[in-house]
């Protein structure tokens, strides 16, 4: 029954007299609220009704539970809240859903999973509270000013962060028991620098910041990282990022912010022993393959490097390097993924056939569009 959708589990009762009350204390809730879905009409428009009566059902649900514990809530909610700006329901509706979230955080949850297609719900993130809280999914979620605060404290257990499109009050997240982590096109409210402390992660995944400048603490711990960096305040902050993901084996990196001037002070000197697979976009070909020479001159181990280049990207770097030689002992497979006639492509393969790789161990992907 826990395969079912909430609303399904609920029908089961009439099935026989003996699994009448089972959907009471089913291990998982997964509801979803369409407000937008008319039956009676070919046209796509708004029913009020339905979607009032499924929160009464919800709440009634809720009301009825057995005192059992909730392993996993999952939420799809579709709502079309703007012609209720001014309404009352406009915010009942948005209290309700904290209600639901509240309640299942209160029955030892696992796994909470909450997906808005509307204006973004403000989280009343005081009910977290839970010490078996391991998996949050947020999209489309405010996180007001305290979350992170609260759920360091609130839920030990809390090892996965997943939160796209969400707004960020906060301007540090701080978390020591966080080993996946993962930001999509999410917005903080401050626009200034942030600060992100996150010493157990395992994972990180940052993708199309929408502002911000990100700032990263150490990380030993890290096995593989996507970063798309939109802005540092300055080449220092640069440089502590990649030196935060030091440890990683795995890595993918992007950065499109303002131009940076490296000095010769501030090169990356941090080692990457443990680096595996390497993955760099056209900001490392910026001043004569700057960045990509350092990555290879700090990257013993490296075995696989996949180079994404952009056609009519503006320089990012600004640098002089004075030692451009390397060893890569362990380098068998390059690829380079670009539109056809990338200007630099014939400059890439003759860099790397200069240093000892043959044009067999260089693979050229031709895409139509940039992905």
């Amino acid at each position: 029954m826990s395969f079912l959708p909430t609303r399904e589990a609920v029908r089961t009762c009439v099935v026989s007299r003996r699994g009448r009350d089972l959907w009471r204390s089913v291990p998982c809730r997964r509801a979803r609220l369409c407000g937008r879905a008319r039956r009676d009409t070919d046209e796509e428009q708004y029913d009020e009704r339905g979607e009032l009566a499924f929160m009464m059902f919800m709440n009634k649900v809720m009301e009825l539970r057995y005192p059992a514990t909730i392993r996993t809530f999952r939420l799809r909610c579709i709502l079309d809240l703007i012609e209720f700006y001014d309404d009352s329901s406009y915010y009942a509706k948005f209290e309700d859903i904290n209600r639901w979230i509240s309640h299942a955080v209160q029955k030892q949850i696992q796994v909470l999973d909450i997906v808005l297609f509307c204006d973004r719900l403000e989280l009343d993130h005081s009910a977290f509270a839970c010490s078996y809280l391991k998996t949050i999914e947020f999209t489309n979620v405010i996180l007001m000013k305290g979350f992170f605060e609260q759920l360091e404290m609130g839920c030990p257990a809390v090892e996965s962060l997943f939160l796209d499109e969400c707004s960020i009050e906060d301007a540090r997240i701080s978390s020591k028991t966080l080993k996946v982590f993962t930001i999509v096109s999410s917005l903080f409210s401050s626009g200034g620098r942030i600060t992100i402390s996150t010493p157990n992660v395992t994972s990180l995944e940052l993708w199309r910041p929408d502002n911000g400048i990100y700032v990263f603490d150490d990380m030993p711990f890290l096995m593989s990282s996507v970063l798309e960096l939109n802005d540092v305040e300055d080449s220092r902050d640069f440089c502590q990022n990649l030196r935060s993901l030091s440890a990683a084996k795995a890595l993918d990196v992007d950065y499109f912010g303002r131009e940076l001037r490296m000095e010769s002070n501030l090169q990356m000197v941090t080692r990457f022993n443990n680096l595996v697979s390497l993955t760099l976009c056209q900001w490392c070909l910026d001043a004569n393959f700057y960045g990509l020479i350092l990555f290879l001159q700090n990257s013993p181990k490296l075995e696989k490097l996949t180079l994404k280049l952009r056609m009519g990207t503006p320089k990012r770097i600004i640098a002089e390097l004075e030692n451009r030689s390397f060893t890569s002992e362990h380098l068998t497979s390059v690829k380079v993924k670009c539109s056809r006639n990338h200007p630099q492509v014939n400059d890439v393969v003759d860099f790397f056939v200069n240093n000892g790789l043959t044009y067999a161990q260089i693979r050229i992907k031709y895409w139509k569009y940039w992905r």
